[in-house]
């Protein structure tokens, strides 16, 4: 695996390793360079590994890492955390309170993490190592983690995950976004899809979208893409298809139609815009999330 680096924003740098082989989902985790550096989204265990080299190229050692910092806990953004701090002796992991327990005892996030990436996970992501408790630190929101010369303010963003936060820069004026806005393709490179995988809660998703809009980002630092500065069009847009996609599977199963059905809709209004002959995982994913989730709150309560 070759990583690619760019520095995106004075002192911070984007380490691209390329798409898997498997599922072709963009891999990228960003390197905050400072009197405490920090890393933010290391990725899976296969990924993570690849990163310290590509850290050393920097000149920065590894070893004098003090964060880690996963935007939420999905193995493609923190699956690599226990194998970090199993060969680094001082970075702490940032997490939320939802996902502590889970980085300390992976066992049930692995579970999970099959519906999406299939029985050969640990073939393609490395196996996922648990990370100590003492080496976990829970994070409130707007906590604010001094690094030296810039700030990182925790962001609370539900809605894609429980444990999902974003991270707010003071030196770039940028954001950390993870999955919380969406994911791009370069096919369509105007426009975010959001991203719903089960269990998923769109009402959620979409006041994380507002809320982190109002910060007024000056550049979003995307989980699976890049620095974008068009911050203000590119969330608009997502918030956009949210609210229409909400619409149509509400729609469709007001009409009675089953699942699969549904989804037909939602995909077709989806290939309306995006001229895609097959819709990237992470998409689809997205429309099974969104259609799970409103036919979750049609049922009747018990």
């Amino acid at each position: 695996m070759t990583v690619r680096i760019e520095e995106v924003a004075r002192s911070t740098y984007l380490l691209d390793c390329g798409q898997d082989a498997k599922y072709f989902l963009p891999q990228v985790a960003y390197l905050v360079i400072d009197d405490r550096p920090a890393l933010i989204d290391p990725g899976s265990t296969v990924v993570a590994a690849e990163l310290l080299p590509a850290i050393g190229s920097l000149g920065v050692d590894a070893q004098e890492l003090a964060y880690i910092v996963p935007t939420h806990i999905h193995l493609d953004h923190g699956g690599g955390a226990g194998y970090l701090v199993q060969r680094l002796h001082k970075p702490m992991v940032v997490v939320h309170p939802r996902g502590a327990d889970h980085l300390a005892d992976p066992a049930k996030l692995v579970r999970g993490a099959r519906f999406v990436f299939g029985d050969n996970l640990e073939q393609n992501m490395g196996p996922v190592l648990p990370v100590p408790r003492e080496r976990l630190h829970v994070a409130g929101d707007g906590e604010i983690i001094n690094l030296g010369s810039r700030d990182l303010r925790i962001v609370f963003a539900p809605g894609h995950a429980t444990h999902h936060i974003a991270i707010e820069d003071s030196l770039s004026g940028g954001l950390f976004c993870g999955d919380a806005l969406g994911f791009i393709t370069d096919a369509v490179p105007d426009t975010p899809f959001p991203v719903g995988l089960p269990p998923f809660d769109a009402d959620l998703y979409l006041q994380s979208i507002d809320k982190l809009t109002a910060l007024s980002p000056k550049v979003i630092f995307y989980g699976h893409h890049r620095a974008r500065t068009e911050a203000q069009a590119l969330t608009r847009r997502l918030k956009e298809i949210c609210l229409t996609l909400g619409e149509i599977i509400q729609a469709a199963i007001g009409d009675g139609l089953d699942d699969s059905k549904i989804s037909e809709r939602a995909v077709e209004y989806v290939k309306s815009f995006a001229s895609l002959s097959a819709l990237p995982l992470m998409v689809q994913v997205g429309i099974s999330g969104y259609v799970q989730y409103y036919r979750s709150r049609s049922q009747p309560s018990p």
